[in-house]
C-alpha cells in the first residue's frame, strides 16, 4: 500500500481559526513555487518549520543535509502544536522535520513528481498530512486516494505522486516531515 490513512475526524477548527487570524503568513517564501520545473507552481504555502532562513542560498540549498528549526509562523499558529506533536507520537517519530502548509486553489493541481534524490525527503522518511479544509486526489504510483478535511494521511513520496484539487474551495493541508526509524 502506497497511500493510507492514518487517521479521520480530526477536529481542525482550531488551527483554521489561527490561519484566518494571520493572512499574511501565506507565501512569504516563494522558493517551492518559483523555481524552473517545479511542479509546485499552482499552490502557495506558510513555512513553519524548515532549515534555518540564513542557510538557505539557493534551490541547491535544498539537496543538502540539514536539520529544521521553529520559523515564525510556529509562534503564529499556537494551536498547530498538539497535532504535530500527536503525529509524532502516532508514528513512533524520533526527529521533527519540516512543517509546511500548503493552499491549492480549486481545479489545481500538483504536477507529478517525486522527491527522490534529496536529502531531506530521504533522511525524514515519514510524512503526515493533516487536511485543514476542501479536498485532494492524491496519486502515488498507480493508487489514488480521496482526501478530506479532518483526515490524516501518508505516501511514498519518493514515488511519481501528484495532487488535484477537484474541489470549490481551497485545498489546505499541513504536511509534517518525521525521521522514523524501524
Amino acid at each position: 500500500m502506497k497511500i493510507m490513512r492514518l487517521a479521520h475526524g480530526v477536529d481542525v477548527m482550531s488551527v483554521l481559526l489561527d490561519l484566518a487570524r494571520s493572512p499574511w503568513l501565506w507565501d512569504q517564501n516563494k522558493t517551492r513555487r518559483e523555481y524552473a520545473g517545479t511542479p509546485h507552481s499552482a499552490m502557495t504555502d506558510i513555512w513553519v518549520r524548515f532549515r534555518p532562513q540564513r542557510e538557505i542560498v539557493g534551490i541547491e540549498s535544498h539537496n543538502e543535509e540539514y536539520r529544521c528549526e521553529f520559523w515564525p509562523a510556529w509562534y503564529q499558529l499556537p494551536a498547530l502544536r498538539g497535532h504535530i506533536f500527536a503525529l509524532m507520537t502516532r508514528v513512533q517519530a524520533v526527529e521533527l522535520g519540516s512543517i509546511l502548509i500548503t493552499r491549492l486553489p480549486p481545479g489545481a493541481m500538483i504536477d507529478p513528481h517525486s522527491d527522490a534524490g534529496s536529502w531531506a525527503p530521504e533522511h525524514y522518511n515519514t510524512k503526515c498530512h493533516l487536511m485543514l479544509a476542501g479536498q485532494s486526489v492524491v496519486t502515488c504510483g498507480e493508487e489514488q486516494a480521496c482526501w478530506s478535511a479532518g483526515e490524516v494521511w501518508t505516501f511514498d513520496n519518493l514515488l511519481r505522486h501528484s495532487i488535484h484539487n477537484p474541489g470549490q474551495v481551497d485545498r489546505i493541508v499541513v504536511i509534517v516531515s518525521m525521521r522514523v526509524k524501524p
